[in-house]
């Protein structure tokens, strides 16, 4: 679970300057701005893929040279619900009913519900791979803990070859 501060300080951290940003954050660009990094539209050293955006999109033409592709999503699971982001703007659930999975996020003053479509690990690594890609490191969330199998999220950092 992470805060937009949370993401701005990682990508600091790593020496990024520049990003490609993908995301449903509300505030998450301008935390990136206020920490002196640039959100392009072009191509950019590194790549936020964020809130189940891979199910239904490539971010791998994205990055450059040496760009880094960093993927935020859910993993297939069954049944039930499991909160995926709790920050202080904005709260995140998973409601998964055997082939369909729901996120329902909780802003001040509206509910959205959106139908995701979850990859799976060894799909998404393939993707990457065939890409030009390789997994250089995965959290279970912003926290940066490593995942275990029962977990229904993941953090993915790819690195381009």
């Amino acid at each position: 679970m992470s805060d937009v501060s949370d993401i701005a300080h990682w990508c600091i951290s790593r020496s990024h300057r520049q990003v490609k940003l993908h995301t449903r954050r509300p505030n998450l660009a301008q935390a990136l701005r206020e920490a002196g990094l640039e959100i392009t539209d072009g191509p950019a050293r590194l790549v936020l893929w964020l809130d189940d955006a891979i199910g239904e999109s490539q971010p791998w033409e994205h990055a450059v040279g040496d760009g880094e592709v960093l993927i935020e999503g859910c993993l297939p699971v069954l049944r039930g619900v499991h909160a995926i982001a709790v920050e202080t703007d904005r709260a995140v659930i998973l409601a998964a009913d055997n082939d369909e999975r729901r996120r329902i996020e909780f802003l001040e003053d509206s509910v959205t519900t959106l139908p995701v479509h979850p990859v799976a690990l060894g799909t998404l690594d393939e993707s990457a791979r065939n890409a030009g890609f390789e997994l250089v490191e995965r959290w279970v969330d912003w926290s940066m803990e490593l995942p275990n199998p029962t977990d229904p999220c993941h953090l993915s950092l790819f690195r381009n070859l």
